[in-house]
């Protein structure tokens, strides 16, 4: 990545960390149509949008990140979320698992609890609690993590139980 590139990337964080968030934007925005061909552009300005609730916008950024490097699970984990935001649950399952498939590749499991956490809960959302179940299994006892609100494991196998069928 471009040194200047990293230092705007920082700098819109700055914006956003002091209560600029129009600035962040802003900026962002510039880096975009700038440097349209780095990911780390596009994965900001979705950063920024989510951080606004705007989870729309931050997806179709992180599927422009995405087409750049689709190699690169946290885009897959942030778009994952981004879809489960806006009760998109099976698109967000799809990215959830091409994130574990990518920590499979890189035999890094830096994101894979996260991964299969989120993914329990979207999988829940659409009705496949024993697949839900069996990603529960990779997630240590006592996990406790923010989706849309503070939640843990328990809560998760929990709801598995409550769901019929």
């Amino acid at each position: 990545m471009d040194t200047d590139l990293d230092g705007l990337i920082s700098k819109a964080k700055s914006l956003k960390r002091s209560g600029d968030a129009e600035g962040a934007i802003s900026l962002a925005n510039e880096l975009v149509q700038k440097y349209p061909d780095e990911m780390d552009s596009w994965s900001l300005r979705a950063y920024l949008h989510a951080s606004g609730s705007n989870y729309e916008l931050a997806t179709a950024d992180l599927t422009h990140a995405i087409a750049i490097n689709s190699m690169e699970p946290v885009l897959f984990w942030d778009r994952g979320r981004y879809e489960s935001k806006q009760g998109n649950y099976q698109s967000a399952v799809s990215d959830f698992s091409r994130g574990l498939e990518l920590c499979d590749h890189y035999k890094d499991d830096f994101y894979r609890e996260a991964l299969h956490f989120f993914r329990a809960e979207a999988l829940i959302n659409i009705g496949k609690k024993s697949e839900a179940l069996a990603d529960l299994d990779h997630v240590r006892d006592g996990l406790k993590t923010w989706t849309y609100k503070l939640r843990t494991k328990a809560e998760l196998v929990e709801e598995c139980g409550k769901l019929p069928g």
